[in-house]
């Protein structure tokens, strides 16, 4: 007796009567040689080989004087004292980071990650001979990965810096993974500088947010047309994989392009801000986040000039984050009369709609309280403050303001007992 499997499989095989084979173009695998050359030529690129493994080489470059926005391409190479140590300590400990930078950039078939997600692909950017030059790596089927591992290799080995934007937590990781499926020594340890934290840090206020995307609008001035949303590209490879028509992701590939472009010009953009300061910032949220970054690599008096620049300028919101920042600065510096003035300063521009005092407000009433209470000695005030924050607060937060509170009670019953003591000492002498 024939076994289920046998059976279940002499049931696939079947042909229904009257069946049709499909049309090519829905049995295409682009796996073999000659879809590879056809892709190719079709893309306008070349063939990399890596024994059996094939893989799809794109080139494109931007000449010096060509704009990019409101950039000329000429303008956005870095040059070897640009301050990106400002951005990333680690790269302060780097002497010839400057010497061969590369800016990367995938397309996967999902956000997922793990071993079933594919970078079928990889664009590689680099400055030369005053221009911009774009290298990417496409795969026309599964089968060509192993290529297109052996290209990016070969950069990855001359590079002296990899510039990504989420590229830590996304793009390398990705790769990584393909490189150990493929049981092959990752080349990925060449220093890393991923843009997206200082983006956050600098224009987290961007109206559209922080995406590559929205910041090339909002900074660079660059508004694409036609181009493919990220939601897209997987399907479109898989399209393409489908039918074997090069067509459907000519979008992607420029999209790539594009991006690569992107991320070296905000990069640029960023460096000269950290090196000209806030006064060439266009907003003044770009001055409040460009004073984070000089705070946090250890630079107080330029983190200070910034805040004060983007207090001076900006809106509410703005200027009270702004404020915020400079009483944290101030009172590190031990400038605690300073810092109580910019915390009050906080609290005066509340907005008085809700009538609630939000997260920023009752931070600012604490360190008032802290401040009059344990600097000014001014225990009515530090009082007024406690009880602000015992009736806007719950849970610990409202326990640690009657604690507070029942000390200052104390302090001040034992203060007025003192002075009542003096005034009778004072009677005696000269009664």
């Amino acid at each position: 007796m024939r076994d289920l499997t046998s059976r279940l499989r002499e049931i696939v095989r079947q042909k229904p009567p009257g069946a049709q084979p499909p049309a090519r173009e829905l049995t295409y695998v682009p796996d073999g040689s000659d879809a590879a050359h056809e892709a190719a030529s079709r893309l306008g690129g070349r063939l990399h080989r890596a024994g059996h493994s094939h893989c799809v080489v794109l080139d494109r470059r931007w000449d010096a004087g060509d704009w990019y926005g409101r950039k000329q391409v000429a303008t956005l190479e870095l040059e070897s004292d640009a301050p990106l140590g400002l951005f990333d300590r680690r790269l302060s400990l780097q002497s010839d980071w400057s010497s061969r930078i590369v800016f990367f950039d995938i397309e996967t078939t999902g956000l997922s990650g793990g071993a079933g997600t594919l970078a079928f692909l990889a664009g590689c950017g680099w400055f030369e001979d005053g221009g911009f030059h774009v290298r990417q790596f496409f795969l026309v089927g599964p089968a060509g990965e192993r290529a297109l591992l052996d290209a990016l290799t070969e950069i990855f080995q001359s590079a002296s810096l990899l510039v990504t934007y989420n590229g830590r937590t996304f793009d390398v990781p990705t790769m990584d993974t393909r490189w150990a499926f493929h049981r092959s020594e990752s080349p990925t340890a060449v220093p890393h500088f991923d843009m997206l934290p200082p983006a956050r840090r600098l224009w987290s206020d961007a109206p559209a947010g922080c995406s590559l995307s929205a910041l090339e609008r909002e900074v660079l001035g660059v508004y694409r047309l036609r181009d493919v949303p990220g939601l897209e590209i997987p399907s479109r490879y898989f399209q393409f994989l489908r039918t074997g028509n090069p067509a459907v992701v000519d979008g992607v590939i420029e999209h790539n392009r594009h991006d690569l472009l992107s991320l070296a010009a905000l990069t640029a953009h960023a460096v000269w801000l950290a090196r000209e300061g806030p006064d060439a910032c266009r907003e003044a949220s770009e001055r409040a986040g460009l004073g984070r970054l000089y705070e946090n690599a250890g630079d107080a008096d330029r983190a200070a000039y910034a805040y004060k620049l983007a207090a001076d300028s900006g809106g509410p919101e703005v200027r009270r984050t702004a404020l915020s920042r400079l009483a944290v600065l101030l009172r590190r510096q031990d400038r605690h009369q300073e810092s109580a003035a910019a915390w009050q300063s906080v609290l005066e521009l509340a907005p008085r709609e809700t009538g609630a005092l939000g997260p920023l407000d009752r931070r600012a009433a604490l360190a008032l309280a802290i401040h009059h209470e344990h600097r000014a000695r001014n225990l009515d005030l530090a009082r007024e403050y406690a009880t602000t924050l015992r009736s806007e607060s719950t849970g610990r937060a409202r326990q640690d303001a009657e604690y507070r509170l029942r000390r200052l009670e104390r302090k001040r019953t034992s203060r007025g007992a003192r002075k009542d003591l003096g005034f009778r000492e004072l009677d005696l002498d000269y009664g």
